[in-house]
Order: structure tokens, then C-alpha cells, then sequence
């Protein structure tokens, strides 16, 4: 048995954080480490305090230095932390790897990536939360020069590992659970409560009528990254720095984990997303982080989900799960796909497509979504419905047992991260515009007895709303700095908030483009100094077809926009350096071609 060496409880907090120690046979110094197979050089020497190291390497090394394995606990959370000190170099990336392993071989691994440059001392952790099979765990330190001519060194702090266990039980807090669930890709005209003629979403329906439906919710970003970082931050992505699904959260922004965590809340995550990893910064805060791997199902997460609450029924729990189903390339069980085969919208549709070799935004099929032999448009959409009915079926099982297990003190907020185009203005099965089949998002919040059931609210709401709200919820409401408004007023019936606009933004560093959506469906296209693009009426037009003639009001507003942007002093966007992982799994979710 390990001891326990550690225990934290917050000042006036039920939470209690439990730390054992797992000893490494080197303690953890990066000196002792062994190299594994490389091209270039490392050479590992002494630090600027006799308990650092410092690592250096010559210009295109491609290598790692690994730790011994150490025994893990069964099903415990692992956690590794250390510091880094970055010194001169061309710019490039290098990473900590996690990684954990059984009889079977290689389960997991969990790695945090950092710039490589001049920085001062910085906090490094990774954390995962062990999958079933897990023995042993064992670090990395991986050098990876994208560049050919990169050359530099890092210094760092003995690497320590730790499992750590949370509870939260007494006293009880206003909210005694928290669930937040995001569901990747998911279109808000392809859901059956919304009018759509295919019954994908009974489940998801009838959490609207139990609940309160934001009508008119967009996503922040059209990417998973940004919009779920805005989601969990509260802050714009232009506020964090990012618009794409690079770079990782900086530290002065508090996450929803830390900040509830903070309040007395046990903090987990189960997440099917490679952008929503350790390497992202996302883990922060989490008490237990399980990132699977991209296509894992609905099902197996919650596998893993249920018991995990049924673990932590008694313990004040903000949990955050993110399902990947609908997201391509679209794999529905069969059963699921063949249920749109040769319905009336099958019938209607006739389109032929075509492959294309770029993963977004041209009228052919993503090269990663395409299947051989399969040129009808409506296979694609079948697929995409049969991914969305599959998920909201195993939402409908969390749900039945959320119901089952619920004393009027769970609060369930379901959101996506971004929607689809299914061809719409010439972009083919991608996302990645700023049209609203790609921002135009559900956003439903359930609570009996803490949300007016059967409220439909129209005004434009954003995810930088979000955490404000759940702060108010969990009784730690009214912090300041957030880019968003707190719902919870109007979720209890009251009067929605009042607000010029909602804005979403796309692009690449300098060339970024925002949607700004106003109140009773005006929406504009501008640049990224805020001038004039296109307008739209979204309320009469909800498929953009056509401009507005009269660009009159759109001009009106993008101008005020632009004198908002002026004044807000937007943080610089900036390119990331990608490393081969990096680029092979996001080239297998279609974002690099």
C-alpha cells in the first residue's frame, strides 16, 4: 500500500485532494534517463541548480529520453509535473510524454507540447486518468525538431509522478452535480426538435421540453480547439490568442475545472477528441482527465462515464464529456445509417459528389470522409444522421440514469463544438466558415427545479456564456473578467440578457473574419478590422442564400463592431510550429490536408 503523503482541503471546502507518491529508481532527475533510437544528438548535463538538468540538441534531432517504468495503482488518476526553462533557439517544438502501458502493451499516452524558445521557469503537468488494463506508466522527454536547422536546450526540474484521488461530499453545495456535455459536429437544423424530418434526437428533444432551448447559440470558432476553449475558459479565442486548433491555453486564463475546483468541486473529464488533450492545456484543473482516442464511440465512453458518476454519487462533481460520433468520417453502426436508406430525404436527394484531395472548404468530398463506390450525396448525410441518432441514443442512457439517480440537484448543459456543411455554399461535408451550418449550435440546459422547463430563448447566445452561468450555479458567481453574460436569469424565466451582438471568428493569424449576430437575425461578414464583408437576414434566411439588397443596417453594424474591436485590442494571433504527431492526427481529422 502506498502512503499517503498528502492532503489538501480548501479553507471552508469539502474538497480534499489525496497525493501519494510513485518513486522512480531515479527520482525523477532527466539525467538518468535513457535515450531511445534518434538522428542528431541530445546530450543531457547539469542545470543551473544541482537538482536540474538541462537538455541540449543539435540542429534535426529527432529523439527521446525515457524513464524506467514504475508500478501504477488500478483505475487511479496519474499525474506528472515538473518545470521547464526554455533558452534560445530557432523555434521549434518539443514534448513530455505520459505514457502508460499493461501486459497487452502500449493503452495510453498523454504528453504535453511546449514551444521551444526563451522562456522563463514554467509549470509542465500531464494527467491521466488510467484506462482499464493499466500497470505501469513512464515518461519521455521527446525531441522533435520540425525544422532542419533547429537547435537548442531546455532545463528541468526533477519530473515527479503522482496518483492522486479527489472527493467532495460535506457539506453539500448548491449544485451538488454538474454535467456538461458536448457533442462534436453537431448541425442545429439537422436535430428533430428543430424542425428537421428525420427523428435523429428523441433524447436531446426531450431535454428541450424538460428544459430551457437557447434558439439562437453560436459557437465561437468553427473548430473544435477554439470554440470548446472559449466553452471552458469563458473567454473569445481572439481573447486567448488562438483561432485555430494548434496552439495550447495560456496559464492566465483560469479554466471552468480550476475555478470550480476552487469552489469545493470534484473535477473530471471524459473526452474522445485528440485537440482536447493534455497537450492542449485543456487538463488543468481536472482532478481525472481521460482523453480516448479520435472515433472511440458514445458507447465506450460511457462505459467508462456511468460507473465514474456512480463512483462519485455522493461527492460535490463538475464532469465534462465531449462525444465524437457525428464528426467524419461518419461510421454509424449499421443499423443506425440504415434507417435513413430510402426515406423520403433519400428518395428527394439525387446529388452526385465527387473526392477531392483537400480535407475543408471546396465542392468535392474530403479525401478523409470519402468511401470508394459511394457518389451520392446522400449516403454522406445518412451517415452524418445515423452518427447524430447514435449519439443522442446513448445521451438518452446517460440521461436515464441521470434521472434515476438525480435528488433535484443536477444541472445538464448539452452543447456542440461546431456544426457541418452538408454541401451548403459549396463546401462539402467540412466545417471551417462562417456560415451558421457551421456555427449554429444546440445549446440545452436541464435542471428540475432550476430551469424554467418547456423556455425556448431567442436572443444570440455564445459559449463565453457559459462558465459565468455554471459559476453562479455552483454559488462562486459574480467573478469578473469573463467575455460573456450570465444566463441564469433567464434560464430561470427572467429576462434574457441584453447585448449588441454575439460574434464568431475563422482564420488564419492576420486574416481572421468575424460573424457578428445581432439581435432579431441581422448577422454580418466582416474583415478582421471589423469592416464591412456581407449581411444577412438569419431569421427570414436561415440557409443564407441570399444577401441582404439593402446593406444599409449590416454597414451600421459592422461599423460599431469595428469601433468595439478598436477599443478591445485584440491579442495577436499566432502560427504554431507542428511536429509530425501533430500533424498526422490532425490530417486524420481533416484539418490538415
Amino acid at each position: 500500500m502506498l502512503a499517503l503523503v498528502a492532503s489538501l482541503a480548501l479553507a471552508q471546502s469539502p474538497l480534499q485532494v489525496m497525493v501519494w507518491p510513485l518513486p522512480w529508481p531515479d527520482g525523477g532527475a532527466v539525467s538518468a534517463w535513457a535515450p531511445t533510437a534518434e538522428v542528431g544528438g541530445v546530450t543531457v548535463g547539469a542545470g543551473s541548480t544541482p537538482t536540474t538538468s538541462r537538455v541540449t540538441w543539435l540542429p534535426g534531432t529527432k529523439g527521446s529520453l525515457c524513464s524506467p517504468p514504475v508500478a501504477v495503482p488500478v483505475g487511479s488518476t496519474v499525474r506528472l509535473r515538473t518545470r521547464v526553462k526554455g533558452s534560445a533557439s530557432l523555434g521549434d517544438v518539443t514534448a513530455l510524454h505520459l505514457h502508460l502501458a499493461g501486459a497487452s502493451g502500449e493503452h495510453h499516452i498523454a504528453r504535453r507540447r511546449f514551444e521551444v524558445g526563451a522562456f522563463p521557469w514554467e509549470p509542465v503537468e500531464v494527467t491521466a486518468t488510467l484506462p482499464t488494463g493499466t500497470e505501469s506508466a513512464y515518461a519521455c522527454l521527446e525531441v522533435q525538431m520540425v525544422k532542419p536547422d533547429s537547435a537548442g536546450s531546455l532545463e528541468l526540474d526533477p519530473v515527479v509522478l503522482e496518483s492522486i484521488h479527489a472527493e467532495s461530499r460535506t457539506p453539500r453545495l448548491p449544485i451538488r452535480r454538474i454535467l456538461l456535455l458536448s457533442i462534436e459536429t453537431i448541425r442545429w437544423d439537422h436535430l428533430s426538435g428543430n424542425g428537421y424530418a428525420r427523428a435523429t434526437t428523441p433524447n436531446l428533444d426531450q431535454l428541450m421540453k424538460e428544459g430551457v432551448s437557447l434558439d439562437q447559440h453560436y459557437a465561437p470558432a468553427p473548430y473544435t480547439h477554439p470554440s470548446l476553449a472559449s466553452l471552458i475558459t469563458g473567454q473569445a479565442p481572439v481573447t486567448l490568442g488562438f483561432v485555430d486548433n494548434i496552439p495550447s491555453i495560456g496559464r492566465k486564463f483560469p479554466t471552468a475545472a480550476e475555478l470550480l475546483s476552487q469552489a469545493g468541486y470534484v473535477t473530471a473529464a471524459f473526452n474522445v477528441q485528440y485537440v482536447l488533450s493534455n497537450r492542449y492545456g485543456l487538463n488543468r484543473g481536472f482532478h481525472y482527465y481521460r482523453n480516448h482516442p479520435n472515433d472511440t464511440s458514445a458507447s465506450v465512453l460511457n462505459q467508462e462515464l456511468i460507473p465514474f458518476l456512480t463512483e462519485h454519487a455522493d461527492d460535490n462533481l463538475f464532469l465534462w464529456a465531449h462525444y465524437f460520433d457525428p464528426h467524419g468520417p461518419y461510421r454509424p453502426p449499421a443499423s443506425y445509417r440504415a434507417a435513413y436508406t430510402g426515406d423520403a430525404i433519400w428518395a428527394a436527394d439525387t446529388m452526385q459528389v465527387e473526392r477531392g484531395e483537400l480535407s475543408e472548404g471546396a465542392p468535392l468530398v474530403p479525401k478523409y470522409i470519402f468511401e470508394n463506390g459511394k457518389s451520392e450525396r446522400r449516403h454522406y448525410v445518412a451517415g452524418y444522421d445515423g452518427d447524430l441518432t447514435f449519439t443522442d441514443a446513448e445521451l438518452g442512457r446517460l440521461m436515464a440514469y441521470v434521472r434515476a439517480s438525480n435528488r433535484d440537484d443536477t444541472l445538464v448543459v448539452i452543447t456542440g463544438d461546431h456544426g457541418e456543411s452538408m454541401t451548403d455554399h459549396d463546401r462539402y461535408f467540412c466545417h471551417g466558415s462562417l456560415y451558421d451550418h457551421d456555427l449554429h449550435v444546440p445549446m440545452v440546459v436541464w435542471g428540475p427545479g432550476l430551469v424554467t422547463a418547456g423556455t425556448h430563448i431567442s436572443v444570440p447566445t455564445s459559449h463565453v456564456d457559459v462558465l459565468p452561468t455554471l459559476l453562479d450555479y455552483a454559488g462562486a458567481g459574480g467573478l469578473p473578467g469573463f467575455g460573456g453574460v450570465n444566463l441564469r436569469a433567464a434560464l430561470s424565466g427572467g429576462a434574457a440578457p441584453v447585448r449588441d451582438w454575439v460574434t464568431s471568428v475563422v482564420g488564419r493569424a492576420d486574416r481572421l473574419r468575424y460573424a457578428v449576430h445581432a439581435p432579431g437575425g441581422l448577422k454580418v461578414l466582416t474583415d478582421a478590422r471589423g469592416r464591412f464583408l456581407q449581411s444577412f437576414d438569419v431569421a427570414a434566411d436561415p440557409n443564407e442564400r441570399a444577401e441582404l439588397s439593402d446593406k444599409k443596417a449590416g454597414r451600421a453594424l459592422s461599423k460599431r463592431f469595428a469601433a468595439w474591436l478598436r477599443s478591445q485590442k485584440p491579442k495577436k494571433v499566432k502560427r504554431q510550429t507542428l511536429d509530425e504527431e501533430d500533424a498526422e492526427r490532425l490530417r486524420a481529422l481533416g484539418y490538415l490536408d
